[in-house]
Protein backbone atom coordinates (compact mmCIF):
# COMPACT_ATOMS: atom_id res chain seq x y z
CA UNK A 1 0.00 0.00 0.00
CA UNK A 2 2.64 1.86 0.51
CA UNK A 3 4.17 1.90 -2.93
CA UNK A 4 1.14 2.45 -4.13
CA UNK A 5 0.96 5.76 -2.24
CA UNK A 6 4.06 6.87 -3.67
CA UNK A 7 2.71 5.85 -7.20
CA UNK A 8 -0.09 8.66 -6.46
CA UNK A 9 2.30 10.94 -5.42
CA UNK A 10 4.57 10.79 -8.23
CA UNK A 11 1.40 10.19 -10.72
CA UNK A 12 0.31 14.07 -9.20
CA UNK A 13 3.80 15.37 -9.38
CA UNK A 14 3.89 14.38 -13.13
CA UNK A 15 1.70 16.53 -14.04
CA UNK A 16 4.20 19.47 -13.04
CA UNK A 17 7.26 18.13 -15.05
CA UNK A 18 5.69 18.22 -18.73
CA UNK A 19 7.56 15.48 -21.20
CA UNK A 20 5.75 17.61 -23.92
CA UNK A 21 8.56 19.21 -25.54
CA UNK A 22 10.40 15.85 -25.13
CA UNK A 23 10.22 13.32 -28.23
CA UNK A 24 8.91 10.08 -28.50
CA UNK A 25 10.87 7.51 -26.54
CA UNK A 26 11.78 4.06 -28.13
CA UNK A 27 10.90 1.03 -26.43
CA UNK A 28 15.21 0.16 -25.85
CA UNK A 29 15.02 3.48 -24.07
CA UNK A 30 12.22 3.41 -21.42
CA UNK A 31 13.44 -0.13 -20.88
CA UNK A 32 16.81 0.85 -20.10
CA UNK A 33 15.16 3.57 -18.19
CA UNK A 34 13.46 0.89 -15.85
CA UNK A 35 16.61 -1.08 -15.49
CA UNK A 36 18.48 2.55 -14.05
CA UNK A 37 15.78 2.79 -11.38
CA UNK A 38 15.92 -0.92 -10.51
CA UNK A 39 19.56 -0.47 -10.01
CA UNK A 40 19.17 2.38 -8.00
CA UNK A 41 15.88 1.74 -5.74
CA UNK A 42 16.77 -0.26 -2.43
CA UNK A 43 15.55 -0.29 0.86
CA UNK A 44 16.22 3.21 2.52
CA UNK A 45 16.88 5.27 -0.81
CA UNK A 46 17.15 6.06 -4.56
CA UNK A 47 20.71 6.39 -5.09
CA UNK A 48 20.84 9.34 -7.03
CA UNK A 49 24.96 8.89 -7.69
CA UNK A 50 24.08 5.70 -9.31
CA UNK A 51 21.63 7.29 -11.46
CA UNK A 52 23.96 10.03 -12.43
CA UNK A 53 27.07 7.54 -13.63
CA UNK A 54 24.56 5.97 -15.77
CA UNK A 55 23.65 9.32 -17.67
CA UNK A 56 20.70 10.65 -16.02
CA UNK A 57 21.04 14.80 -15.40
CA UNK A 58 19.17 17.11 -12.62
CA UNK A 59 16.28 19.09 -14.93
CA UNK A 60 15.41 22.60 -13.51
CA UNK A 61 12.35 23.99 -13.52
CA UNK A 62 11.31 27.69 -14.18
CA UNK A 63 8.59 30.30 -14.58
CA UNK A 64 8.54 33.58 -15.71
CA UNK A 65 12.08 33.45 -16.21
CA UNK A 66 13.09 32.60 -12.73
CA UNK A 67 14.05 29.49 -11.27
CA UNK A 68 11.55 27.20 -8.55
CA UNK A 69 11.78 24.34 -7.01
CA UNK A 70 10.26 21.41 -7.82
CA UNK A 71 8.53 19.47 -4.64
CA UNK A 72 10.35 16.04 -5.92
CA UNK A 73 13.62 15.77 -7.72
CA UNK A 74 13.90 15.24 -11.62
CA UNK A 75 16.45 13.97 -13.78
CA UNK A 76 16.22 13.35 -17.86
CA UNK A 77 18.24 11.59 -20.06
CA UNK A 78 17.10 11.26 -23.66
CA UNK A 79 13.52 11.15 -24.33
CA UNK A 80 13.07 10.31 -20.65
CA UNK A 81 12.26 11.78 -17.26
CA UNK A 82 12.90 10.43 -14.35
CA UNK A 83 11.28 11.44 -10.88
CA UNK A 84 12.57 9.98 -7.49
CA UNK A 85 11.49 10.13 -3.26
CA UNK A 86 14.23 8.65 -1.18
CA UNK A 87 13.00 10.35 2.19
CA UNK A 88 9.36 8.41 2.05
CA UNK A 89 9.64 5.33 3.89
CA UNK A 90 9.36 3.02 0.70
CA UNK A 91 11.80 4.78 -1.81
CA UNK A 92 10.44 4.74 -5.42
CA UNK A 93 11.86 5.87 -8.98
CA UNK A 94 9.50 6.71 -11.75
CA UNK A 95 10.20 6.92 -15.19
CA UNK A 96 8.11 8.93 -17.83
CA UNK A 97 8.10 9.10 -21.45
CA UNK A 98 5.73 9.67 -24.85
CA UNK A 99 5.62 7.39 -26.84
CA UNK A 100 4.86 6.93 -30.21
CA UNK A 101 1.51 5.80 -30.42
CA UNK A 102 -0.47 2.52 -27.87
CA UNK A 103 1.08 0.40 -29.53
CA UNK A 104 4.33 0.93 -28.53
CA UNK A 105 2.91 0.63 -24.84
CA UNK A 106 2.45 -3.37 -25.38
CA UNK A 107 6.22 -3.50 -27.04
CA UNK A 108 6.87 -1.80 -23.99
CA UNK A 109 5.54 -4.22 -21.43
CA UNK A 110 6.95 -7.17 -23.89
CA UNK A 111 10.46 -5.87 -23.67
CA UNK A 112 10.03 -5.51 -19.67
CA UNK A 113 9.07 -9.17 -19.44
CA UNK A 114 11.98 -10.02 -21.70
CA UNK A 115 14.26 -7.58 -19.64
CA UNK A 116 13.24 -8.80 -15.93
CA UNK A 117 12.84 -12.31 -17.06
CA UNK A 118 9.58 -12.40 -15.10
CA UNK A 119 5.94 -12.61 -16.40
CA UNK A 120 4.01 -9.86 -15.63
CA UNK A 121 0.78 -9.41 -13.38
CA UNK A 122 -2.79 -7.77 -15.02
CA UNK A 123 -5.10 -6.28 -13.41
CA UNK A 124 -9.03 -7.10 -13.77
CA UNK A 125 -8.03 -9.07 -16.77
CA UNK A 126 -6.89 -5.96 -18.87
CA UNK A 127 -3.43 -5.77 -20.25
CA UNK A 128 -2.37 -2.22 -18.73
CA UNK A 129 -1.53 -1.53 -15.93
CA UNK A 130 0.82 -3.95 -15.31
CA UNK A 131 2.78 -5.21 -12.62
CA UNK A 132 6.13 -7.58 -11.77
CA UNK A 133 7.68 -8.43 -8.96
CA UNK A 134 11.36 -9.04 -9.29
CA UNK A 135 13.18 -10.24 -5.89
CA UNK A 136 12.92 -6.88 -3.59
CA UNK A 137 11.31 -4.79 -5.89
CA UNK A 138 7.48 -3.68 -7.71
CA UNK A 139 7.28 -2.38 -11.32
CA UNK A 140 4.18 -0.86 -12.18
CA UNK A 141 3.54 0.16 -15.99
CA UNK A 142 0.61 3.13 -16.56
CA UNK A 143 -0.59 4.68 -19.68
CA UNK A 144 -0.45 8.60 -19.46
CA UNK A 145 -1.62 10.92 -22.07
CA UNK A 146 -4.12 10.35 -24.82
CA UNK A 147 -5.00 8.40 -27.38
CA UNK A 148 -3.77 11.22 -29.95
CA UNK A 149 -0.20 11.81 -27.46
CA UNK A 150 -0.12 8.77 -25.51
CA UNK A 151 2.98 8.35 -22.84
CA UNK A 152 4.02 5.92 -19.85
CA UNK A 153 4.73 5.87 -16.34
CA UNK A 154 6.58 3.06 -14.98
CA UNK A 155 7.20 3.31 -11.39
CA UNK A 156 9.83 1.21 -9.30
CA UNK A 157 9.68 0.56 -5.63
CA UNK A 158 11.42 -1.19 -2.98
CA UNK A 159 9.37 -4.68 -1.51
CA UNK A 160 10.89 -6.57 1.24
Amino acid sequence: MKILYGCLVLGLTASLASADTLPAAKTPEVVKGVQSCLAAVDSHQVNVENLKKDGWSAVSASEAGKPVGLPIPLLSKGSLLLLHKSDAETPICAVMAKVPNVSAVRDIANSIDIALKINRKIKDGKPIPAYWFPTEHVVELATTGSVEAPGVRIVVGYRK
